[in-house]
């Protein structure tokens, strides 16, 4: 008695848990059945993130509708079955962008009953420009700086050695108007805590929700001169090059870069 009065029941929802930004398109399917060869009534909705937010709604033999969110980001050329009662039971959404995050709902009800099931998408940005570099503005000392952008969702950074986080590094977050993350953080380094010849130090980032990771590494030598110094040397000795072929360094060059050095140990 119980089974005739069920006209529709969902079988089973196929929605993409992870999606990275930049994939083509995605597929949500809500695939279901009825007991009725053709069941009075018959309507399938899509809503996004709560009952108040419907995007797509099919009522047989009609062409779907597109709402809200959704408006223009699906392809509503789409069949995913021939048979005229599932043809347009899933949606193709092009291009899916992170905004897009959160629970797809399928309802399918006829005038008899209604079923209803909830799955949730994430739409993650592994972002862009991450780099980790060094600075160097005084002779004993070294800033690591590690950035990026374009992030979703919230992210999280570090800054380690030998496995082990830097206590003195600071991070810095930001969201611009899209939503999305922009993340740096930043870690002094003083000679003396390195004992080694070198030291390896490795920037990770992460999106815990989206069990997204990766990392950088930079390779620091203690008693490098700060970076504007080398950078003045080296132009100093690429014009050189060129006006003298391969001469060595000149005399004066060498005073110059003698009298930085002593005139930067009396700063210190």
């Amino acid at each position: 008695m119980y089974t005739e009065c069920i006209a529709v029941n969902i079988q089973r929802i196929e929605v993409p848990p992870l999606v990275e930004v930049g994939t083509e398109a995605v597929i949500l399917d809500c695939q279901y059945k009825t007991n009725n060869s053709s069941p009075p009534g018959l309507v399938m909705k899509w809503f996004f993130n709560g009952s108040s937010g419907l995007v797509y709604q099919w009522i047989p033999p009609l062409r779907p509708q597109v709402i809200g969110l959704l408006k223009g980001k699906v392809d509503l050329d789409f069949r995913i079955s021939g048979e005229p009662l599932q043809a347009y039971r899933a949606i193709k959404i092009l291009k899916p962008t992170t905004d897009l995050s959160g629970n797809y709902t399928c309802v399918v009800s006829s005038f008899i009953e209604e079923d209803r099931q909830t799955r949730p998408m994430l739409v993650y940005s592994p972002g862009k420009n991450f780099h980790f570099v060094q600075e160097k503005k005084y002779v004993f000392l070294v800033t690591l700086i590690c950035a990026a952008e374009d992030l979703y969702p919230k992210p999280e950074i570090s800054i380690s050695a030998q496995g082990n986080p830097l206590k003195q590094a600071v991070s810095e977050m930001k969201m611009n108007s899209w939503g999305l993350y922009a993340v740096s953080m930043k870690a002094v380094v003083h000679d003396d805590d390195v004992t080694t010849p070198y030291e390896k130090f490795t920037c990770t980032l992460s999106l815990p929700s989206a069990n997204f990771t990766t990392n950088r590494t930079t390779i620091y030598y203690p008693g490098l001169m700060p970076t504007a110094y080398i950078a003045a040397y080296e132009v100093e000795k690429t014009h050189e090059r060129h006006s003298n072929g391969n001469l060595p360094l000149s005399r004066k060059l060498t005073v110059q870069l003698l009298s930085v050095l002593i005139s930067t140990r009396f700063v210190i």
